[in-house]
């Protein structure tokens, strides 16, 4: 059973090359792990994008490391937003590590017993690259002392 999750996860790892391929996006394949690595240019701050095949759990799981570290003092007004932040988004979630102030995008799909087209490939990276663009630079702000938690808030007016 095991070797027939790796092959279908193989499977699905060579169909998503193909389908971000197709979109003219470059990137490298770490084909030992199943994943392939890129970045995309937001409008402020560099994307970065992992997606993996994980074979065991049968998951396409796509992480964004959000390139920066949320200072101290600024951990509980985080938190506050990134919980603001996910209750408004239909698909994905940001998780922030309260110990160290890391932050990424998360976004999973299972693929158990099912069929998985390119289009899903594809609306996950362009997807992600929407959410995160749209929230990294309001974070970084949060982050600074340039935004106030209030005003975060009220974007989701």
């Amino acid at each position: 059973m095991a070797d027939a999750k790796f092959e279908r996860a193989k499977k699905i790892y060579e169909n998503l090359c193909t389908a971000i391929e197709n979109e003219g996006w470059h990137f490298d394949r770490v084909d030992e792990d199943l994943t392939i690595v890129c970045t995309a240019r937001g409008e402020d701050l560099p994307i970065g994008i992992n997606v993996s095949v994980d074979a065991e759990r049968e998951l396409i799981i796509l992480l964004s490391k959000l390139p920066f570290t949320i200072p101290e003092e600024k951990i509980l007004d985080t938190a506050v937003a990134v919980s603001f932040t996910n209750y408004s988004l239909v698909d994905g979630s940001f998780d922030f590590n309260v110990k160290d102030g890391t932050m990424y995008f998360r976004m999973t799909s299972s693929f158990i017993e099912s069929d998985i087209g390119n289009d899903l490939f594809v609306y996950m990276v362009m997807l992600s690259c929407r959410i995160v663009d749209d929230f990294n630079d309001k974070f970084v702000m949060l982050g600074k002392g340039l935004m106030s938690l209030e005003n975060f808030m009220s974007i989701f007016n």
